[in-house]
């Protein structure tokens, strides 16, 4: 199937990827079915626009409408192509968080897979491989590689290769290759260790302190010589046996060792299978890796220091005021894999080793600002930064020490780049599996579910009233200092930012859009309209206007009833768009497009936001700094679009890709947006002479010799002089449409007057972050910043503090022109102006006086 080609298309970057949601039809009679995948090819569409893009499975290209299509990471786009049925593919994208749990697998962690399309069951393996399967377009999407193990061991159908290439080992049979649709993360699987590719031979890996790479060590094979830690002594011995241990690969890779001295208790058998030969139990002993050292020759027992929770240099003292206490019950023996098979019978090992491997389980997931312990004896610090470093597949952790080191210790900085900032000598880099709870707080709450625990009862000491008269927003000075301080705003919780921050910027202080919480019920609203309009405008409105101040739990309930009323999961917990937050609140509350926009000789259409969008050097801003006004006009110019009438809101999203990619690194937002030459059916003047316009010439929009990045109109007089030129033979000037009253009055006496719009709010976002700047008040310094998760109390089951601080210097940078902005270091500028200025999401405009009647 082939769609139009009759319209150009025209290559973008970076590309974006879009699933259908519902069938829809093409010229000649063709449809594309639902749950196709396509690559935008044009220009990033509008929300109520077509866009031309490229069917993935036919390469064809065709026109689509924006109201069938949903966007995709280039990630989902990838794994949701090696699903071949469409329904299939769309059932899989509409599953809340089912493609992000999938793109967050990495090698070497346990899963359960679906053999075959038929068998219902799934069974245990490890990762072993993901990417495409070749070249051609059939094998671009993304495989999954995937070992047996277990009881499924041996009924799978490749030792890793496909076609003679290649993508794993393993035994035969032991391998399968499926797509995103038959695998599944093994639950409980990420508070496990990692299992070790299967071979001939094992390469077991442990963190070791090393001056040469600090978070790679090296492997320990059947053969090494090795040495570990019992009491106050340090036994060596030769590795017998390095593996998983039989139907236990969940407790982690073991070393079986031949001791040099009878001081062990080990016959070198597991559950009456053996695993090695020894001439008697006293010269065996079976530890976890994570127990056992290499010996090296110039080294001998002084690598008992290092510690394999550490992740930097060797001999690491401790500093000698830290005191340790004695072990909680909750964390030894069994909170830690070490422990386990350490002594004692082989009973009490495997109840030991089965009850750890539980109560590990049971420890609550560390985050930002946990307070933990590594090393043995413990050194104690404070998570400040979690991520992965270039050379290092699992997650790290930056932790700041509570005293300095003498050495191996940095201030924030890791191989010349900067992760986190803190005093000299106490920070320290370790992976994050080898983190454990600081053991002097004694046992640390379970997480609870963050969703059920946003209740009045739990966030008590936090609780907002409600305030069921309507209120107006607060200006000036008195309005901004009721907002101002700690517990001041929205408050934070479960990923919330992107809506405390978007409802802060709409309604703080601007009643432009308080028709969305006073529209009566009708006949044809559901039950879900009057809780929706009532709960947003008497629990979050009014007390943030009234009391400068929103708990939680009322964001949370209204989240519930969006997600309920709108079939849209994930907004009680997963991080959204301010985009789709805004779209969901409008279809349910009904409400009218804040505009109507439409090219020439098209229907217009109604909108809620205008996503700006740049073709090659639009609206003048190729390069420098642009303003809004610019981009505006430019996107606008691009797509030959006008404005149906004069707003009284218009929220403009900023020319960026999601969180990541920018088009422009520094934007400066408009304070006043001027819209007289983007409006249709609107007396304009003429960009030369000031006459009443009766043409305009789109060719002219781009022509630097008139001043390219503007719009360009004129009189009858104007418009012949400006295309004699011989460059402009080709453009073609087209009559503007004028009330019919207007040609034939006399010119008006002096300018005609001008639409323009206010700057009141911008939405910024930086580091999956979302927080807001409000103008309240009309003098020059009236600023705020707002950030509903400014500081936290409490770890895993606390609760956020939200701020609201002044910001008057953001108005100097604001009043610069562009060529002042473009030769001042952004680095240099201050946190607040930085914020607004390179992390713009939204700018909102609005007009007071169109506000009181539309």
């Amino acid at each position: 199937m082939t769609g139009d080609r009759s319209h150009p298309p025209i290559t973008m970057q970076p590309r974006r990827f879009f699933i259908l949601v519902q069938d829809f039809s093409v010229g000649g009679g063709g449809q594309v079915p639902r749950g196709s995948l396509l690559s935008q090819v044009g220009e990033p569409p509008s929300p109520d626009c077509p866009f031309w893009a490229k069917l993935l499975d036919t390469e064809a290209m065709v026109q689509v409408p924006a109201r069938v299509a949903r966007e995709l990471s280039k990630e989902q786009a990838r794994m949701l192509q090696a699903v071949t049925n469409g329904d299939e593919r769309l059932e899989l994208f509409r599953q809340e968080g089912f493609l992000g749990r999938r793109g967050a697998l990495r090698l070497g962690d346990r899963v359960r897979v679906q053999i075959t399309s038929a068998s219902g069951e799934k069974v245990r393996g490890v990762l072993r491989y993901r990417g495409p399967m070749g070249d051609s377009k059939e094998q671009a999407g993304v495989i999954f590689g995937v070992e047996l193990v277990g009881s499924a061991a041996g009924k799978g159908f490749t030792d890793g290769s496909f076609r003679g290439q290649k993508f794993f080992s393993c035994r035969e049979n032991c391998g399968v290759f499926v797509p995103v649709s038959r695998i599944e993360p093994e639950e409980g699987s990420e508070c496990r260790p990692l299992m070790a590719p299967r071979g001939s031979r094992r390469a077991c890996t442990r963190l070791q302190l090393a001056a040469g790479d600090p978070l790679k060590s090296p492997p320990l094979v059947v053969g090494d010589r090795v040495f570990f830690k019992m009491g106050d002594s340090a036994p060596t011995g030769t590795v017998v046996f390095c593996d998983y241990l039989p139907k236990k690969e969940m407790t982690g890779v073991f070393v079986g060792i031949f001791l040099d001295q009878p001081v062990g208790s080990w016959d070198g058998k597991f559950k009456d299978q053996s695993l090695c030969h020894l001439p008697s139990p006293e010269y065996g002993i079976l530890l976890p890796i994570a127990r056992v050292h290499k010996e090296k020759a110039d080294e001998g027992s002084k690598a008992l220091s290092d510690d394999s929770s550490l992740g930097l240099l060797n001999d690491l003292p401790s500093p000698s005021s830290i005191r340790y206490p004695p072990r909680p019950e909750w964390e030894s023996p069994h909170g830690s894999p070490s422990s386990l098979l350490a002594g004692g019978t082989e009973e009490q090992r495997e109840g030991e080793e089965e009850e750890g491997e539980e109560e590990e389980l049971t420890l609550p997931p560390l985050e930002i600002n946990s307070m933990v312990e590594v090393h043995d004896p413990p050194i104690y610090g404070v998570i400040r930064w979690t991520g992965k470093l270039p050379d290092v597949r699992e997650t790290i952790a930056g932790l700041e020490l509570e005293e300095p080191l003498p050495s191996g210790c940095t201030d924030g900085i890791y191989r010349g780049m900067r992760y986190f900032q803190c005093p000299p000598g106490k920070a320290l880099f370790v992976k994050l599996r080898h983190c454990r709870p600081d053991a002097r707080f004694g046992v640390p709450q379970a997480p609870e579910n963050p969703v059920l625990r946003c209740n009045s009862l739990a966030f008590r000491v936090y609780a907002s009233e409600r305030v069921p008269e309507d209120t107006p927003p607060g200006l000036g000075e008195e309005g901004g200092q009721r907002l101002i301080g700690w517990k001041k705003g929205i408050q934070g919780h479960c990923n919330s930012c992107y809506l405390d921050a978007t409802l802060f910027c709409m309604f703080a202080f601007s009643s432009v859009l308080d028709s969305l919480l006073l529209r009566p019920a009708d006949k044809n609203d559901g039950a879900s309209y009057e809780e929706t309009r009532d709960l947003l405008r008497t629990e979050i409105v009014n007390p943030l206007r009234k009391h400068g101040y929103v708990c939680a739990t009322k964001v949370m309930s209204l989240r519930r009833v969006l997600e309920a009323a709108g079939h849209s999961p994930g907004f009680t917990s997963e991080e959204k768009d301010p985009e789709e937050f805004l779209t969901l609140l409008f279809r349910v509350l009904k409400v009218e497009p804040l505009f109507k926009i439409r090219s020439v000789d098209k229907d217009p259409q109604g909108c809620i936001f205008y996503q700006i969008f740049m073709e090659g050097s639009a609206g003048g801003a190729g390069r420098g700094v642009p303003t809004v006004q610019q981009l505006l006009e430019g996107s606008l110019a691009a797509g030959d679009l006008k404005f149906t009438e004069a707003p009284s809101c218009l929220i403009l999203q900023m020319p960026r890709n999601g969180k990541d990619y920018k088009a422009f690194a520094t934007i400066l937002p408009s304070l006043e947006l001027d819209l007289t030459d983007l409006l249709e059916d609107t007396p304009r003047e003429c960009s030369i002479c000031q006459a009443l316009a009766l043409s305009e010439c789109p060719q002219c929009f781009g022509d630097p010799s008139l001043g390219a990045g503007s719009t360009h109109q004129y009189c009858a007089i104007c418009c012949q002089q400006v295309h004699r030129h011989r460059a402009r033979h080709s453009h073609r000037p087209r009559a503007l449409r004028l009330p019919p009253e207007l040609e034939h009055l006399p010119p008006p006496p002096g300018p005609l007057p001008r639409q323009t719009m206010q700057l009141y709010a911008a939405l910024c976002i930086h580091t999956s972050h979302y927080v807001a700047f409000a103008r309240h008040g009309p003098r020059r310094g009236q600023w705020l910043f707002f950030d509903s998760m400014a500081d936290r109390q409490g770890g895993q089951n606390g609760f956020n503090i939200p701020r609201v601080t002044p910001c008057p210097e953001v108005a100097d940078y604001l009043e610069m022109s562009p060529e002042e902005l473009q030769v001042l270091d952004p680095k240099s500028l201050p946190p607040c102006a930085r914020r607004l200025l390179c992390d713009a999401y939204m700018c909102l405009y609005h007009s007071p006086t169109l506000g009181l009647y539309k």
